[in-house]
């Protein structure tokens, strides 16, 4: 299965230690700036303090902040695709259906915790641009192709007249619920803790339900 194509902005990887670490500091500082809804009236002066850099190095590393939050959108659906793709080595070594449904499920809980700021940007700018959107819904599509592909030696114990539609239908509701939960810190007053039992049990009540 070819992978979705997510790129939005090209940046060369520096070729000296120094300047890759200082990109990695300045992806670290956007990425903060995004959690604590500060990204957008932070000038690039402020984001390269942050990042313990200089304003020289950002425009050298990046060009401008809108190149850094592409980047910082580019990477997060880049760990989801990476994720997605860890999911088929991963996946023969369950046992049966609720094994492959726990391995989905904390995959993508690992994948969405902490990024609260991301989230949120990936969510407004789906909703600003067409282009982007479909980008988003070439992922999700991709993410459920895999999850079918993964739950595949145990269709027989989804109770559904057609197994791949539950699963491809089932991994999206899981990650609604974490978009919610993500962005909002809560899931219908769910303590952090119980997320994982509980997003399990979500998915595999549903593919065990009535017909």
């Amino acid at each position: 299965m070819s992978q979705p194509d997510l790129t939005l902005v090209q940046v060369p990887e520096p070729s000296q230690i120094r300047s890759r670490q200082a990109l990695e500091r300045l992806l670290a500082a956007g990425e903060e700036l995004l959690a604590n809804n500060q990204f957008e009236e932070a000038s690039v002066a402020d984001i390269a303090s942050q990042a313990d850099s200089s304003v020289g190095t950002f425009y050298r590393l990046l060009g401008d902040k809108e190149t850094l939050s592409l980047l910082l959108l580019q990477r997060f659906m880049q760990r989801l695709v990476e994720a997605t793709a860890s999911l088929r080595d991963a996946g023969a070594g369950c046992q049966n259906l609720a094994e492959g449904v726990r391995l989905l499920t904390d995959t993508y809980i690992d994948v969405y915790t902490g990024r609260r700021g991301v989230l949120r940007a990936v969510i407004l700018r789906a909703s600003r641009s067409t282009a982007f959107r479909d980008r988003v819904h070439q992922l999700n599509t991709h993410i459920s192709e895999t999850a079918c592909d993964c739950l595949a030696p145990y269709m027989d114990q989804v109770l559904h007249d057609n197994p791949r539609q539950a699963v491809a239908s089932g991994v999206q509701m899981v990650l609604g619920a974490l978009n919610q939960h993500t962005v909002t810190g809560t899931l219908g007053g769910l303590p952090a803790n119980a997320l994982r039992n509980e997003i399990a049990r979500l998915l595999l009540g549903y593919l065990r339900g009535p017909r």
